[in-house]
């Protein structure tokens, strides 16, 4: 009867150890977040604001004395963004931006930004605005990296 008792108790462990399994393989999941990202030529070379959505860019820059007249939209994606492996985000001077999820925080996700050249910049993105990001010469001008919410 004691026999019977204890292969009990470790059917229950193992039964238990089942019903745990999950929830420890779901907290290793990876976390994601989806993050829109644009790269920006800004240059001093006319006076082009294309598309024109960028023209809140441009005020905004103008406000911190930086004198960028033309704004070009080169390209826009929506990213997934995860904590395990980074993910890359093309630039037209033939290097990557690297981009990964640090965490989140009451609906802030802190993102790690590594550009060749730049300093690598943990940023915090909310719901609403955008952060920009330096990332390197081109053309005649600089490219700026944009990282928002994607648009609804």
């Amino acid at each position: 009867m004691r026999t019977h008792v204890t292969s009990g108790r470790v059917l229950l462990a193992v039964l238990g150890l089942g019903l745990l399994m999950p929830l420890v393989a779901r907290a290793q999941e990876e976390q994601k977040v989806r993050v829109q990202a644009e790269v920006v030529l800004a240059s001093r070379k006319g006076s082009e604001v294309e598309p024109p959505e960028l023209v809140k860019m441009k005020e905004q820059f103008e406000k911190q004395n930086f004198n960028f007249t033309s704004f070009k939209r080169i390209s826009m994606e929506v990213l997934e963004v995860g904590d395990k492996k980074p993910v890359e985000v093309k630039l037209p001077n033939g290097s990557n931006a690297s981009l990964q999820l640090l965490g989140m925080k009451d609906g802030i996700a802190t993102v790690r930004v590594a550009i060749p050249r730049q300093p690598t910049l943990d940023v915090e993105l909310g719901r609403q605005g955008a952060v920009y990001q330096k990332a390197g010469k081109h053309v005649g001008g600089e490219l700026i990296l944009v990282l928002s919410p994607p648009s609804r």
